[in-house]
């Protein structure tokens, strides 16, 4: 495996592909379904809180100076926490990996491969990504760093392509029921703008001068790919059909035409989910064996094999949309959003106590 250090470039690809994922496809829906009209203002509001939080990743960044995260929670404190925010931070990407897999099953199931069973699908997706997750956090860097061009090109597509139907009235009135529904849809914004934590179970892979400014730079860019869909959902479709849509960001793509031959263009939002698909579960998966310092490549490939297998099995297990969409509202985000805010707060006052430490030293 190659452990060549990430460089800001390559950092920035895998986030906008993995963190953007959930913030363009996963979470918009949701978004709207909470904050209805005004879900483009959760978006933005959420993205001006971010910049708050992110100095207490930092903190631990240059706290623990970018060692694997594990092996500076063992060493300057015990084996016991360093076990506890492993498990924990397993969990989540085990959550992060599921979600992925099951959604993209769905989407690929109900929008173009509609006869071709689950199984064939997950056991292709979980095979690519156990390949560029065994190989390590450099292989699906390198990958990201391809696919991100063509994903960002297509992006740019839809949003000129779809001139003609946006009506930007449609986002008034503002706040007409009031700041609840805005703060609602903050909490579905907030779950996806957070999955930046993950930064702290990849530190050790980045270069060593890694600068607060490249964080927040690689933070905005990555959540704000949720604002986009949000707003074009809802002046494309106006709010009441937009909150109906199960894929906002894929349905964009159906209306749009150029000129008199050209048209069903959705088939460049089928690379754009698949891309970011691809690298957000290889990054979920790769990342476990990363919390509990498994350097052994033996025990890496186990490891993995069984995360795999597990998702694989996790996503056969038969529940409707309805219901899928139901536990992502009622239960995963919102949990999400506490557990990452938590636990980045117990590994900040971590973090002070190694400082105070060295300080009375």
């Amino acid at each position: 495996m190659n452990n060549t250090p990430l460089n800001t470039v390559q950092l920035a690809c895998v986030f906008m592909l993995s963190i953007g994922l959930m913030n363009h496809v996963i979470v918009v829906p949701l978004l709207l379904q909470a904050a209805g009209r005004d879900a483009w203002i959760s978006s933005i509001i959420a993205l001006a809180a971010l910049p708050l939080w992110l100095p207490l990743l930092y903190f631990v960044m240059k706290q623990s100076n970018q060692m694997n995260l594990f092996l500076w929670l063992k060493t300057e404190f015990n084996r016991a926490i360093a076990y506890f925010v492993a498990i924990l931070g397993s969990l989540l990407l085990l959550v992060i990996g599921y979600v992925t897999l099951n959604d993209t099953v769905t989407f690929t199931t109900t929008a173009y491969l509609t006869r071709t069973p689950d199984w064939a699908i997950l056991l292709i997706l979980t095979v690519m990504c156990f390949y560029n997750a065994y190989h390590g956090i450099p292989s699906i860097a390198k990958t990201a760093v391809i696919l991100l061009p063509f994903v960002f090109i297509f992006g740019i597509l839809v949003a000129i392509a779809t001139t003609p139907h946006k009506d930007y009235s449609l986002l008034k009135p503002i706040m007409e029921n009031g700041f609840t529904p805005v703060f609602k849809g903050m909490i579905y914004a907030g779950a996806g703008y957070v999955e930046i934590f993950i930064i702290l179970f990849m530190q050790h892979h980045l270069q060593t001068r890694f600068s607060f400014k490249a964080l927040f730079i690689i933070s905005v860019l990555a959540a704000s790919l949720s604002i986009g869909p949000t707003i074009g959902a809802i002046i494309e479709y106006g709010p009441k059909e937009a909150a109906n849509l199960r894929y906002p960001a894929f349905d964009e793509w159906r209306l749009i035409k150029l000129g008199t031959y050209i048209e069903y263009l959705d088939f460049l939002a089928i690379y754009q989910w698949m891309s970011g698909a691809f690298i957000r579960i290889s990054l979920a998966s790769a990342l476990i064996p990363e919390l509990f310092h498994v350097t052994d490549k033996k025990a890496r490939l186990w490891i993995l094999a069984v995360i795999y297998i597990t998702l694989f099995l996790l996503s056969l297990i038969p529940i409707s949309d309805d219901k899928f969409l139901d536990l992502l509202y009622q239960l995963v985000l919102p949990l999400s959003l506490l557990s990452i805010l938590s636990l980045s707060l117990f590994i900040g006052i971590l973090a002070l106590i190694s400082y105070l430490k060295k300080r009375r030293a």
